[in-house]
């Protein structure tokens, strides 16, 4: 790394519905947990994968207000239920749109979220998604078309839910999970992974016997390099646990 590398940590959570152990969803309690934790991690910018409009299912509590907004920036798209997906950080998150998968199969989660962020003068494209867990040949096409999109930007972070779960049509059909497969593909792409490549493989699903289970992850394109990560898994969390990456431009 040269003397103009810059240094950051960037995370992602699946926040869901807001809801947690030990405390009321939507409660004044909640946003005082959810926001330690954040604080906690204090990355500097944040890709969020929300289920619900509203903070705790509170008809008119925004995420931003009620927990986010010790960040300056937040977008936030969504479609109908279990579809929001958020971008947070201090820097400015420009060229934000919603870029839809293509094809005739059933996408359950049918777009994924883009966003242009200016890192001390390089302009990175970062994608937050939520892969399909239904459907395993419907999250192959998603994998291609993600990777195809992100082809087209020299600095690139995906980072989000892939859910590299064993289904077909939304039925089971086994406890594998595809993990090394889909990851795969993406490190085939040129990019790194902050879980299940070098740092180690993180349990990101909390009520599971099934171990390993990494279904969170930040993935960086060639000219990026990760130098560190891991996994929050506080005692609140009833879901997902988030991860964190300390990345490097240089």
């Amino acid at each position: 790394m040269s003397e103009n590398t810059y240094r950051t940590r960037f995370a992602t959570f699946n926040i869901g519905d807001f809801s947690g152990k030990g405390f009321e969803k939507g409660s004044e309690e909640s946003k005082k947990i959810i926001r330690d934790t954040m604080a906690k991690v204090d990355a500097e910018l944040w890709a969020l994968q929300e289920d619900v409009p509203f903070f705790g299912e509170v008809e008119g509590v925004e995420p931003y207000g009620a927990v986010y907004d010790c960040y300056k920036n937040y977008e936030r798209r969504g479609s109908g239920r279990y579809n929001f997906k958020a971008l947070l950080s201090n820097r400015d998150i420009k060229d934000v749109e919603q870029i839809y998968y293509v094809g005739t199969v059933q996408f359950r989660h049918p777009w994924f979220l883009r966003a242009t962020v200016d890192i001390e003068g390089r302009e990175v494209c970062v994608i937050c998604l939520h892969f399909d867990w239904s459907d395993k040949f419907v999250r192959q096409k998603q994998i291609s078309q993600v990777i195809g999109y992100a082809s087209k930007y020299d600095y690139c972070i995906i980072m989000g839910d892939f859910n590299p779960e064993d289904c077909v049509d939304g039925n089971k059909i086994s406890q594998k999970l595809f993990y090394a497969e889909e990851y795969g593909r993406f490190a085939d792409a040129g990019y790194t992974m902050a879980n299940g490549g070098e740092f180690s493989t993180f349990d990101t699903i909390l009520d599971t016997k099934i171990t390993p289970c990494p279904f969170d992850n930040i993935l960086v394109s060639s000219k990026i390099k990760i130098e560190n990560a891991g996994r929050v898994a506080d005692e609140w969390m009833c879901d997902h646990a988030l991860i964190w990456a300390d990345l490097a431009f240089d």
